[in-house]
This record gives structure tokens, C-alpha cells and sequence, in this order.
């Protein structure tokens, strides 16, 4: 029975999928619990990450800037002092090394020391590790830097410029301020030797600096050029111009929170995954088990088309309200002429599968959109959803009435089992009952007539081309 079975399915098609659907959705909804347990967890790792990083810049910086305070402490220390201004004034080249130059010369406190006259001119230079001064050593590009800055400012209170330079190639930490006593009297700057020193900012000093805020792998660059690297500052001078960049690993507290965790999310997201499936595929047999046990209550058994009871359903739903407020539909009344008569000859056996037969031939005859209802024995109906009604049952009847004429061969036996037919086609406003009735008057009256031709119920006036039964 493949075109009987086609009928039945076609009428489900928007319910047979359900099941199908649940499970679907429930794995959807698994797999995006999934991905958005790890994708959180991901944009965590990298939040933090980036958190450590900014955090690691603002401390280096702020570990630069302590490097180029202290610079500028120990140097007010060093100059703002009436020894060191006697000691250059008079020339005491042994009194300034072991009371000043040795800061330089002997000692960490500074990697070089300047001295530089009144008139710009170097007059000491100490730098470690070697003895005594050597103001061949003096880098007088750094002097000719820093000399107008600090002249630029007022004596009091203390001027100190510090800034990053390169001196000599290297990277430093310098300071510069006046050597000058507790009491100025008279004198301006004009009058006052200059002290430039500084510390080298060597990349074992930066890598000390790093390590103190725990950072690794930091390297110095003097190059010039901006180099890719997880994390790079820039060393500006006084005038604002890059003269190094100082990088390093960028901390990533994120991905190692990440690969803690990530076993366990994934974990937790293939159990709730593995959840989700299950509860899925019981809603589904449950679904599918509701599904076909009410696809059973509205459907005829022997025949599969809808019942009375799905017919019930289907005049009650939306579709059928609307079309028959519109007027657009239309009933196709069928009662079953000599089935009565082979059923009792023959059996119910036989019946049943004449009843079979003919409701394959009158589903064949209709359209898709179309609902099939036996009512019960040997009386169908059709039921049509169209604008325009009239001229689709006309059309749909007569197509039954052609389907119907063969006869209907039941082993080696043909019998003749053809239908009295009767239309009502609805208008505006009619209820489906009273267009049910309409049907039914019109089905008697081919009934009465014998006729095979359909016929018509409108207006309370039944019409029909009458061509009765021999």
C-alpha cells in the first residue's frame, strides 16, 4: 500500500521531524554550552594576561623612574655641598678625588662623574674603574645636552635635571645639577661649576630591575628600531627623542590559570554535553511515542487517512477557521455504492481491503494540500483549503469520479464499488457544520438520483448533471 503510506505521511510532515529537531537542539544547546564554558575561559586567561602585562609595564616604569630618582638624590647630595664647591673653586684636584671623584672612581654610588666650569668647559672627569680624572673621558655631547637645560632654570629652589642619555654609546641614568654652597650670596649661575653624573642602565642592571617585579628574559636595544616583542618600553632623552627600547616576556598568569583549568572545564563541559544528549534523546522518544500515539487517535487505521477525530483537529486549527471566514473552502461527500453488497458476500477480510483500495484511489485523485477523512464505514470526505474553492472541487471531484471507475479486483473477481458524491463549497462566514450538512444533502441527493456525477449544494439549491445508474 506505498501510495496509502505516502498519504499518511504527507499529512505529518511538519511533526514527523520533532524528535529529530529535539535531539538536534539538545546537542546544539550542548556543544554551545561547550564552547562558551571554553571561550570563557580562554577570554579569561587573555584578560588576565593583558592585566599582567599593563601591570608589568606601569611597574617597570615606575621602577625607571625610582632608578633616575635616586640618580638625582645621590647628585644633590654630591653638589649641593660647600666642600665640593671649595674643592673645584681651588682646583684641589687630590681633596676633590678622595671626597668627590672617588664616588665614581672607587665606589658604586656612580659609574661617571663631570665636572664642568662656569663657562661650559669639562674640568674633571671620573668614571669607574679608573684612576684619578681624565677629561678626555668627558662625553661632551651629554654636556652640551644637559648644560642648557639645568641653566635654564632658577637657583632656587635646588635645579637637578635627570633624564635617560646615551653616553659614549651606552645607556645611562643621568642627573645634573649645580655644585654650589648652603649660602649663594651673590653669585647667579653664571658663577657656578656644573656636576653631570650618572649610572649605566646596562642590561644586567635592567634585568636586575626586571627581576625585582619578577620578569624574564628583559634585553636593551639601542638600535633605534621598534623590534617585535611581547612586551617593549621606550627610553625617551629630555627632548622627548626614543634612544633604546628595553623588553622582555610578557607574564602570562592567564594561560597558566588556563592550563589548570581547561582540563577540568573540558571535563565539566563534555558531562554537561553528555547530559544534554541524554535528557535529549528521552524528551525526543517521548516526543516521538506522544507523536505517533496521537498520529493513532486521528488516524483511521485500516486506511490511514484522518479520522473523525482528526478531522476535529483539523477543522478546529487556524487554517480551517480562516478559510471558512473567507469563504474558501469546500467538502467532497463520498458514500460508497456496492460495498455494502461485497462486504456481505465476500467478508469483512475483502471489505477491508476494498475500502483500502478505494481510499488509495481517492487520495491519488487529490492534491497534497488536500485532507482525506474517512468518516466511518464506507462514507469519506475531502476537504479543500483554495480561493478558489468552487472551481478546485469541481476540478478534485471529478478527478475522484475517474479514479473511482475501474473496478475494484479482489483475487480473481472485479467488482463495481463506485461513490454517490455530493460538494458544498463555503461562503463567507459559514460554519462547518452547517457546511458539512450542505455536503451531506448533496451526497443524498446523488444518492437518490443515482447518479454518478457530483453533486452541487448552493444556496439550498441542489444541482447536478444527472446521469443515473443502469
Amino acid at each position: 500500500m506505498e501510495t496509502r503510506a505516502k498519504t499518511m505521511h504527507r499529512k505529518f510532515d511538519e511533526t514527523q521531524g520533532l524528535p529529530k529537531r529535539i535531539v538536534g537542539t539538545a546537542v546544539a544547546n550542548g556543544v554551545v554550552g561547550v564552547v562558551v564554558s571554553v571561550g570563557l575561559a580562554l577570554w579569561m586567561a587573555v584578560q588576565v594576561n593583558n592585566l599582567a602585562a599593563d601591570n608589568a609595564r606601569n611597574l617597570f616604569e615606575t621602577a625607571l623612574a625610582a632608578e633616575l630618582s635616586s640618580i638625582a638624590l645621590t647628585t644633590t647630595d654630591y653638589a649641593h655641598w660647600d666642600l665640593a664647591f671649595e674643592l673645584v673653586s681651588n682646583r684641589d684636584d687630590d681633596g676633590l678625588y678622595d671626597n668627590f671623584g672617588s664616588g665614581a672612581s672607587d665606589s658604586e654610588t656612580f659609574d661617571f662623574i663631570y665636572v664642568i666650569d662656569v663657562d661650559g668647559t669639562p674640568i674633571y672627569g671620573y668614571v669607574t674603574d679608573e684612576e684619578g680624572s681624565d677629561i678626555a673621558l668627558v662625553d661632551r655631547d651629554l654636556v652640551a645636552q644637559v648644560r642648557p637645560q639645568l641653566l635654564a632654570q632658577p637657583l632656587e629652589p635646588y635645579p637637578l635635571v635627570s633624564e635617560f642619555a646615551v653616553v659614549y654609546g651606552q645607556l645611562a641614568a643621568v642627573a645634573t645639577g649645580y655644585i654650589r654652597p648652603d649660602d649663594l650670596g651673590d653669585m647667579t649661575a653664571q658663577d657656578l661649576p656644573i656636576m653631570v653624573a650618572g649610572k649605566w642602565l646596562s642590561e644586567d642592571r635592567l634585568a636586575d630591575i626586571g627581576g625585582q617585579i619578577l620578569l624574564q628574559n628583559v634585553e636593551l636595544h639601542t638600535d633605534g628600531e621598534t623590534h617585535a616583542h611581547e612586551m617593549n618600553l621606550s627610553l625617551l632623552d629630555l627632548m622627548g627623542q626614543t634612544i633604546g627600547h628595553v623588553r622582555w616576556d610578557a607574564p602570562r598568569p592567564g594561560s597558566a590559570l588556563l592550563s589548570a583549568i581547561l582540563p577540568i572545564v573540558l571535563v565539566l563541559s563534555l558531562l554537561t554535553l553528555a547530559a544534554t544528549c541524554h535528557v535529549g534523546r528521552i524528551a525526543a522518544k517521548q516526543t516521538a511515542a506522544f507523536l505517533r500515539e496521537r498520529h493513532r487517535a486521528r488516524t483511521d487505521k485500516l486506511t490511514g487517512l484522518l479520522n473523525r477525530a482528526g478531522m476535529d483537529e483539523l477543522v478546529s486549527g487556524k487554517p480551517m477557521m480562516d478559510a471558512l471566514e473567507k469563504g474558501h473552502a469546500a467538502i467532497i461527500y463520498l458514500d460508497l455504492n456496492g460495498f455494502k453488497q461485497l462486504n456481505d458476500r465476500l467478508g469483512h477480510d475483502a471489505g477491508d481491503l476494498a475500502l483500502q483500495i478505494l481510499a488509495e484511489r481517492i487520495t491519488g485523485a487529490t492534491r497534497e494540500t488536500d485532507h482525506s477523512v474517512r468518516l466511518g464505514g464506507d462514507e469519506f470526505l475531502c476537504v479543500l483549503i483554495d480561493p478558489a474553492p468552487c472551481q478546485a472541487a469541481s476540478f478534485m471531484a471529478k478527478r475522484i469520479v475517474k479514479a473511482t471507475q475501474p473496478a475494484v479486483r479482489i483475487g480473481d473477481d472485479a467488482h463495481i464499488v463506485r461513490p454517490s458524491i455530493g460538494v458544498a463549497v463555503a461562503k463567507p462566514g459559514i460554519t462547518w457544520n452547517q457546511l458539512l450538512k450542505n455536503a451531506d444533502r448533496a451526497m443524498y441527493r446523488a444518492k437518490v438520483q443515482r447518479t454518478l456525477e457530483p453533486v452541487f449544494y448552493a444556496d439550498g439549491i441542489i444541482q447536478s448533471d444527472t446521469v443515473h445508474v443502469a
